[in-house]
């Protein structure tokens, strides 16, 4: 177990990097729009549309080809390190103010559950904690329960 406590965190942080470059280079495109007095914004709903095919993709990527092998008890505890990294970094973010570009970039992938928890009025604190430490636990749907068992 002690040898994949890095996983999680290593393949999120690169699936964050990567979907942060999409958006901002090139599926942003598809968000954005031109309003009647001539002004260009971003469309709230394509956006959203986009960040949850992204979410969608990454979890049945890291699912699929990168945790299927492994235990959930070895997900769980992967993810849990990503947790506990997501917590002091994102504090530390917040308390600060330093580093935000850089942290938004490496924590992209599982942005739907902000936009969504933006859009129905959640407290801010409250929405950290649900996106700091729920999503990562979702790679455990695809575990084996033991090892030597085949799902």
């Amino acid at each position: 177990m002690s040898k994949s406590w890095w996983k999680v965190p290593l393949y999120c942080i690169a699936a964050s990097w990567i979907c942060f470059q999409l958006e901002i280079r090139f599926l942003g495109r598809w968000a954005i729009v031109t309003l009647p007095d001539g002004s260009i914004s971003s469309d709230n709903t394509r956006w959203m549309i986009m960040s949850a095919a992204l979410f969608v993709v990454v979890v049945c990527v890291g699912g699929f080809l990168f945790f299927r092998k492994m235990t959930r008890k070895e997900i769980f505890f992967s993810a849990t390190v990503l947790v506990a990294l997501n917590i002091v970094l994102g504090l530390f973010t917040y308390l600060t103010q330093s580093f935000a570009i850089l942290w938004s970039e490496l924590s992209e992938w599982d942005s739907i559950f902000s936009q969504i928890l933006f859009q129905l009025g959640v407290n801010e604190w409250v929405s950290a904690l649900i996106i700091w430490i729920l999503p990562p636990y979702v790679f455990l749907l695809f575990g084996k329960k033991e090892v030597g068992t085949e799902q």
